[in-house]
């Protein structure tokens, strides 16, 4: 298409419709978002890798940073490949909220199905298995658009930010989602004309008031028609009759995490109030009373939700580790051991501890002399609560020699008990990835413990042996 005939549908359809006779082209994301983002490069990849976890298939990403470098340097893997999961743009005019959001509509809307604006310091959570296409199942196919809650996050006592993610850094909110709403619209209904035609209407919030046939719902199924009409006075009412404030924080809502700190007052009007940011002044105006009662409000309720949603899905990296992670410390390496005799040159005690020094090598690091019923014993220092065991066996041959064992504890190196025999004459690695693991989610409470081959004329050898768990108390 010409440029000339191309910027003569500017101001009436999205370019990919203009240069297709009226018709839109299919859609190639089911469910995306549209960012705007000025001096948020600390935390805009856990904002992407989180929405693309609930079930978004693409993003639309505006730095209106002064410069793009730095959160470009972050979000470019997003940017590469194929099928790119991050479309980036850099718009340099500070403030112009409403001329990035447009550039969108004209450029890309045609590409997604249902597209939602929405900040980075805006997090979508679903319950209860936060997960977008399943939510919109129930979403009758005559919906054109849902309206999502906010529900506001306070700064957890921060005075400055701290360190690491947002969802796992704040997990204290207000005691109920609040009037205003964002919205997951079908982009075939968006009113793009008079969006074009009055810049000022609040699409971060709400379509009605351009076209008041669209048919929205909120997280319960209910007509938003008429909801923003005389605003706050009409949500407040809606919102405080019949719970819905908790029963929408029960189904889905906007998680706002507004002030990350006090010092955040300050910093909202420093990131600039040029163009649409004009409204962020007023945050520099309040009074350290006003700040106060404003983390009062925003810090009511204690909601692990999120946080532990987002801290199961860091975990996950532990499916790619070589070794399962274990949830306790490891007290026995560099401890105190003895064996029934040592094949080696030097002392027991120097050929027994060779396998608690946490250097893995795959071959055999101690090694008893011919014996019957070959034993090795660790003193933990302490009396422990033992919850885990893990023994690397040799992988440079007869591993077999150490496939039944039994293992007993003590506390004073004179009583022992059992706590575990494995007799099945099953075949353990080591360094390959495949230790034998003995697990106690209760543990047992020992200083010593001990590790015995049963057999007449027969060797004890590891690579190493490691005891997990705890000081008892």
């Amino acid at each position: 298409m010409k440029y000339s005939d191309a910027i003569a549908s500017y101001a009436t359809e999205p370019l990919a419709a203009a240069g297709n006779r009226g018709i839109r082209p299919a859609p190639k994301y089911k469910f995306s978002l549209v960012a705007c983002a000025r001096w948020e490069e600390k935390y805009i990849c856990e904002w992407i890798d989180y929405h693309r976890s609930i079930g978004f298939d693409h993003v639309y990403l505006y730095s209106n940073d002064d410069c793009p470098d730095t959160i470009y340097d972050r979000i470019r893997p997003y940017t590469l490949g194929n099928d790119p999961f991050v479309t980036f743009r850099h718009y340099p005019i500070p403030g112009q909220q409403y001329q990035m959001y447009f550039h969108f509509l004209r450029n890309f809307s045609t590409e997604t199905e249902w597209m939602m604006l929405l900040d980075i310091d805006e997090f979508l959570c679903i319950k209860p298995g936060n997960f977008l296409p399943a939510f919109m199942q129930n979403v009758a196919s005559d919906v054109d658009g849902v309206h999502f809650n906010w529900c506001c996050y306070g700064n957890n006592g921060h005075q400055k930010r701290p360190d690491g993610h947002v969802l796992t850094n704040y997990t204290k909110r207000e005691n109920g989602v609040t009037p205003y709403t964002k919205v997951l619209i079908r982009s075939k209904k968006i009113p793009y004309q008079e969006i074009y035609r009055i810049s000022s209407s609040p699409i971060m919030h709400e379509y009605n008031s351009l076209d008041p046939n669209l048919n929205m719902i909120n997280v319960l199924g209910e007509d938003m028609g008429q909801y923003y009409e005389n605003f706050p006075d009409t949500p407040w009412k809606i919102l405080n009759s019949d719970d819905r404030r908790q029963k929408m924080l029960s189904v889905a809502y906007v998680a706002h995490f507004t002030m990350k700190s006090d010092a955040d007052f300050d910093l909202r009007v420093q990131r600039g109030t040029q163009g649409d940011y004009g409204s962020e002044k007023v945050w520099g105006t309040y009074s350290q009373d006003q700040r106060t009662a404003y983390h009062e409000m925003t810090n009511q309720v204690s909601d692990f939700y999120l946080h532990d949603y987002w801290t199961r899905q860091r975990e996950a990296a532990w499916d790619f580790s070589i070794f399962p992670r274990c949830r306790w410390d490891n007290i026995s390496q560099h401890k105190s051991a003895t064996q029934i005799s040592t094949a080696h040159a030097g002392t027991v005690e120097e050929d027994a501890a060779r396998v608690l020094s946490g250097n893995i090598c795959g071959k055999s690091q101690n090694h008893t002399a011919l014996e019957n019923d070959p034993w090795w014993t660790v003193d933990l220092g302490s009396l422990c609560r033992v919850h885990e065991m893990r023994l690397f066996n040799r992988l440079d041959g007869v591993p077999e020699r150490v496939a039944n064992f039994v293992l007993h504890g003590s506390v004073n190196a004179q009583k022992w008990f059992q706590i575990m025999r494995k007799n099945d004459g099953v075949l353990y690695g080591g360094a390959d990835g495949f230790p034998f693991i003995w697990v106690d989610q209760d543990g047992i409470q020992a200083r010593f413990l001990r590790i015995t081959i049963p057999g007449r004329q027969t060797y004890l050898h590891f690579d190493q042996i490691q005891f997990f768990g705890k000081l008892a108390s």
